[in-house]
Formats: structure tokens, sequence, C-alpha cells
């Protein structure tokens, strides 16, 4: 038995078994003060200028893109460029936020092009 975690292998099953620990760990810390979350997500949107096409992801999952259209300092409003309604967020119910993409149609979206040798 001994021999079985010695070298190798019992290395490797112990930074296993502290990456298996320590992942769920430093989640659970990223999520611990809210308040804080709220105004990292407020201070991103402030640097956008109306008009900006952003991508929303909220805490409950879903996502939202469209053209940013006020912020406040309880919320923002945007035009979701699907259906084209107005949607007014709390910053504490958005999970991260980014610029979206403005790609039109299918296949439109950036692509890697190799060139023949």
């Amino acid at each position: 038995m001994r021999r079985l975690f010695s070298g190798r292998l019992g290395v490797m099953l112990a930074v296993l078994a502290l990456v298996w620990v320590a992942v769920p760990a430093t989640r659970s810390f990223a999520k611990e003060n809210p308040e804080k979350h709220a105004r990292k997500i407020e201070k991103k949107i402030t640097h956008y200028k109306p008009g900006t096409l952003l991508r929303v992801v909220l805490t409950n999952g879903n996502e939202s893109q469209g053209a940013l259209t006020k912020s406040d300092e309880q919320g923002f409003t945007l035009t979701n460029s699907e259906t084209n309604a107005s949607e007014t967020h709390r910053y504490d119910e958005v999970d991260s936020v980014g610029k979206g993409s403005n790609a039109i149609g299918k296949g439109s979206g950036a692509r890697h092009h190799r060139f023949p040798l």
C-alpha cells in the first residue's frame, strides 16, 4: 500500500486532492460580499457610453444583450437587441457584464483564416 502512494502517483494524487478542495473554496469567497460585487458592476457600466452594445449575464443564469440606455446609482436600463424591449436591471442581480458583439447573420462572427501552403 505504501508503494502505491509513493513517487509520482502519490504527488499527482496529492495535487489533485488539493485542487479538488481549493477550487470550490475560492468560488465561495468570490461571491461572499454581494455589495462589493455590485459596486464593481456599477463601476464597469459607468465606463460605457449610452448606446454601447452590452452583454449581461444575470445571477439567475439568464443572458441579455442590448444597447445601454441609461445608468444611475440603483441600476441600468438597456434596450434588448432581440426583442427591442427596454430592460431595467439592478447592479446586485448582474453576475458579469461586457461589450457585446454586433455580428449580424449566421456565420458573420470572427474567423481565423488559414493560408494554403
